[in-house]
């Protein structure tokens, strides 16, 4: 069962040139991950979303504009990491509860997701999810 010590910050390298930067992000050498869903989040200034996990899915958050506050939890632990550089990515393995509070105005998330879209792989109540995690760790 994941923990926050499975959260993994990955830096991309910047291409740069006098005609401006490039960062590219190669799915399978980057993030070792088969991507089968993305999406951005706009978030207003001093929002918080998220609020959730998830049973299978992993996540690859990316900043890509603004500032974001990233609060993980384990159910025993707690990590807060802050991504404001488009070339760092945080990895948010499945069972980690996770939100996400948008620290400056026009933040814009990227979100790449392992899994697509499966209401039934949402955990949205944190009672739900401390008894989920108890439940399979004894399995």
């Amino acid at each position: 069962m994941n923990t926050v010590d499975d959260l993994i910050k990955i830096n991309l390298d910047i291409k740069k040139d006098i005609r401006g930067d490039l960062l590219p992000i190669e799915f399978q050498k980057n993030l070792n991950i088969n991507i089968q869903r993305s999406f951005f989040v706009f978030g207003k200034d001093n929002s918080v979303r998220g609020n959730h996990a998830h049973k299978k899915c992993n996540q690859f958050l990316c900043c890509i504009s603004g500032i974001c506050e990233i609060n993980c939890d384990d159910g025993i632990n707690k990590n807060k990491n802050i991504l404001k550089d488009p070339s760092t990515i945080l990895k948010i393995p499945n069972m980690i509860w996770s939100s996400q509070k948008y620290k400056a105005k026009n933040t814009i998330l990227l979100v790449l997701c392992d899994l697509v879209y499966s209401e039934e792989d949402y955990i949205r109540e944190y009672k739900k999810f401390i008894e989920y995690k108890k439940i399979h760790l004894k399995k």
